[in-house]
């Protein structure tokens, strides 16, 4: 009666265990990570009786979780890859509809400003139409400033979310390590049964990880999982979490950096980090928001260098030389706060079209100077004191010491500094500063037009230049022109091969000589002065908008900015259709891993059946044992 007692014990325990396991199961299946929980029947040791061995009943021998790796695994990257596309493709969807929106970007203020343009060529003289091309400069520095301080706030949201990240992981791998203590320490003391509950809190404690940045683990021997990040970071190892640091660029203080702390140094781990909302923050500022900001500066320097050049080529309603529309771009040179010498560096803009957009480093290793493109990585040495490059002149002074460095940004301050300098109307030079006339007496059809301001610093002229056609200008039977009243001439032009047309130059100016003159034909150069109805540099100016002036000549004002707003574009469309099909793959995963792993209410219902009918039959067993045992004791009694 003994050993069906136990037996029925045995059993009863054992199904206690299962249905407690079951309602467990029953209770969180609403709980995220969590994994469901079976209990493992074993037999107990059989005892022999004789020739024969007779059972003693059941135990459990372990509580075990459907636990499936591989499929933890890829739900893992799969999270990290999903949460950090659709990261990227928040920011990056702000940015394009920002380039975009009518309201904001800057297509339609380029547009208003050189319709206004064109309208004081239409009329030169009109000061209404010259006050409202005034305005129109005034809408477009706004639009460069607004714009720029657009992208300046997304960079502070960037920062933002880096240091929220890494406050986050750093919390997050502290629970790591403290639940890898925790569960290599109950196993032992369990005899290595598995602590099942913190075994899921540590898996959802590293995906939590996962959402903010890509994550290695490797699982130890006694069940501890350390967690590595970027090229091999060491994030937790065992017991001991490592802590992320944020810090401000030395060369860019408006740029927060991801530092790693180890062995008694730090190491800025930026360029390392991928996946999650980390490896997204700092994606989208290297590849959309700092290619945008330096295309933006580039545009605004194009547009200030090139409108300028031209203005100065043209006098103003008073008749003085044009002076400049825009304010002029400055390059910006930051130097490392970490520096030691007391060397200085100066940029200057020497060609407009030569500007890139890029950024440079200056580095200084005690015997030369290294400039390296942060964009492109090229790189030139030197001894100093001068670089040239991409339309930069760079001159270093001063003294420095081993390890100094400087960054160089040609065009990162020009669109929050763009900004109208003209403030009357009548200062803006619509026309050209010299006008020609052909003599009443020309009996040739000889054509002097088209005429251009080279150098503006050699003007006005000293007095008028008159040029007269010769059929030995240059010798006998060598035709040109004549030149008095400036130096330059003979001008060699032969109505037989030149008549379509011809470019020359004179000092400062050139013009197009063409046509059929007769000997002695001439034409007279002199200053426009009382020239308000002369329209010729303001549709000089106006044509810059479709002129190739940007990008070594490639490039107009309006291609560049739909390069821009493309390249945001094309990101933004790359980073959601990238998203949409991460989510799938992600819904995906997890549907794999939940069958595997998850709670089903139907089979946990189904077992609550089957171990209730089995648990009233281990019962029925102890009843009969009883009443055996109760009737042995009333047969004995005497």
């Amino acid at each position: 009666m003994a050993d069906s007692l136990n037996i029925g014990t045995s059993a009863l325990l054992s199904l206690q265990r299962a249905i407690s396991t079951t309602g467990h199961n029953i209770a969180n299946v609403n709980t995220e990570g969590f994994s469901r929980q079976r209990v493992e029947f074993a037999t107990q040791p059989a005892q022999r009786f004789g020739d024969t061995f007779i059972g003693t009943g059941v135990t459990t021998s372990s509580i075990t979780r459907d636990f499936n790796q591989f499929l933890t695994q890829d739900v893992r990257a799969r999270t990290s890859a999903s949460t950090g596309l659709d990261t990227f493709r928040d920011l990056a969807s702000r940015m394009d509809g920002l380039l975009a929106d009518p309201d904001a970007g800057l297509g339609p203020a380029l547009e208003g400003f050189f319709g206004s343009v064109q309208n004081v060529a239409n009329n030169p003289a009109s000061l209404p139409e010259r006050q409202v091309m005034i305005g129109e400069a005034q809408v477009l520095a706004d639009r460069f400033e607004n714009l720029d301080e657009r992208f300046r706030d997304i960079n502070a949201e960037v920062n933002l979310r880096i240091e929220n990240a890494v406050r986050d992981i750093n919390s997050l791998a502290q629970s790591v390590a403290s639940l890898n203590d925790q569960i290599v320490t109950a196993t032992a003391q369990s005899g290595g049964q598995p602590p099942n509950d913190l075994l899921d809190a540590r898996d959802q404690a590293i995906n939590r990880i996962a959402e903010r940045v890509d994550v290695t683990t490797v699982t130890q021997d006694d069940g501890a999982i350390n967690v590595l990040i970027g090229n091999g970071q060491p994030l937790v190892i065992g017991f001991n979490a490592s802590a992320l640091q944020t810090s401000r660029d030395p060369l860019d203080v408006t740029r927060t950096t991801v530092q790693f702390t180890g062995a008694g140094s730090q190491t800025d781990i930026g360029r390392f980090i991928s996946g999650g909302e980390l490896g997204a923050a700092i994606e989208f500022r290297e590849s959309v928001l700092d290619d945008a900001r330096r295309e933006l500066g580039l545009l605004a320097s194009g547009v200030a260098f090139t409108f300028n050049e031209q203005h100065r080529k043209g006098v103003d309603i008073n008749g003085q030389p044009g002076g400049d529309f825009f304010r002029p771009p400055e390059a910006t040179v930051v130097a490392s706060s970490a520096n030691a010498g007391n060397a200085t560096v100066a940029v200057a803009i020497d060609d407009p079209a030569g500007l890139t957009g890029d950024e440079y480093r200056l580095s200084f290793d005690g015997a030369q100077y290294t400039l390296r493109n942060t964009v492109t990585g090229a790189a030139q040495t030197g001894p100093g004191p001068g670089f040239t490059v991409d339309g930069v002149e760079i001159t270093v002074s001063g003294t420095p010491s081993a390890g100094d460095n400087f960054q160089i940004q040609p065009v990162a301050q020009s669109a929050s500094l763009f900004d109208v300098v003209i403030t009357a109307p009548g200062e803006i030079a619509a026309a050209n500063p010299v006008r020609s006339a052909a003599s009443g007496g020309n009996g040739g059809s000889a054509q002097l037009s088209d005429i251009r301001i080279d150098d503006p610093a050699t003007l006005p002229l000293a007095s008028p230049v008159t040029l007269t056609f010769n059929p030995d200008a240059l010798g006998a039977g060598v035709p040109g022109y004549d030149v008095t009243g400036i130096a330059g001439g003979p001008i060699a032009f032969d109505p037989a091969t030149d008549s379509n047309g011809i470019d020359a130059t004179l000092g400062g100016f050139g013009f197009t000589l063409g046509g059929t003159p007769q000997a002695g034909d001439s034409f007279t150069l002199e200053n426009n002065v009382d020239g308000t109805g002369d329209n010729r540099n303001a549709l000089a100016m106006a044509a810059l908008q479709t002129a190739t002036t940007l990008n070594g000549g490639t490039a107009s004002y309006q291609d560049a900015y739909a390069g821009l707003v493309a390249d945001v574009a094309v990101e933004t469309r790359r980073a959601t259709s990238a998203a949409d099909t991460e989510a799938v793959l992600l819904d995906q995963a997890i549907s794999a891993r939940d069958s595997a792993s998850g709670v089903n209410l139907d089979e946990e219902a189904a077992n609550l059946i089957r171990y209730q009918q089995a648990y009233q039959a281990a019962a029925q067993v102890i009843s009969v044992s009883d009443t055996l045992f109760q009737t042995l004791l009333a047969a004995t009694r005497r």
